[in-house]
């Protein structure tokens, strides 16, 4: 587990997977890193951050995917994260995975956390840390707050309207999988 010495004191992340976060600090850290390049500006704002800062970022991003509507119902009724969960499908084709095991009804269990889930939260969290400094932060807050267009000077900008509830697009791919679809009639 990373950590960093605050105070002569060694912080240590918080977090528990599964009932705060999909993801632990480490295994976040890891993947951002295989991501991207070192010199990447969000990167290095990542790593400078205390971990306990991560943390709260990484809650905040749970918290957003789980406040979703998710396709199925959560795995087992004593979890307390949305993933894992149960999901329908009526042939042998499951998005983002490779194990295809149904029951006679046309359901599939998730033996675990989607590895696309904890991407997704790394994502969101490293977004979610960039706060209202970076352009495309404001412009989704803009979006949120129902404005259409802008100027400034002779630039002027028109927003799409677009959903901008995840803020970063890349997260909002990985996460599309679990949220877009229909029901069973």
């Amino acid at each position: 587990m990373l950590s960093l010495f605050f105070g002569g004191y060694k912080m240590a992340s918080s977090l528990v997977v599964n009932t705060d976060t999909y993801i632990s600090l480490a295994d976040c850290d890891v993947y951002l890193s295989a991501q991207y390049v070192s010199t990447d500006a969000k990167l290095t704002a990542w790593n400078a951050l205390l971990d306990g800062d991560c943390d709260v970022y990484l809650r905040q991003a749970a918290a957003i995917i789980d406040a979703h509507p998710l396709q199925g119902f959560k795995a087992l009724t004593t979890q307390t994260m949305g993933f894992p969960r149960i999901l329908y499908t009526d042939a042998n084709y499951l998005l983002n995975s490779n194990v295809r095991v149904l029951d006679e009804g046309g359901f599939y269990t998730q033996p675990a956390v989607p590895a696309a889930v904890k991407n997704e939260q790394c994502e969101l969290a490293l977004e979610l840390a960039q706060g209202t400094t970076s352009q495309a932060s404001q412009r989704a807050e803009l979006q949120r707050q129902g404005v259409r267009s802008y100027s400034i000077g002779k630039l002027s900008e028109t927003l799409t309207g677009a959903s901008a509830d995840i803020v970063s697009y890349k997260a909002r791919q990985m996460l599309l999988p679990f949220t877009g679809g229909g029901f069973r009639i």
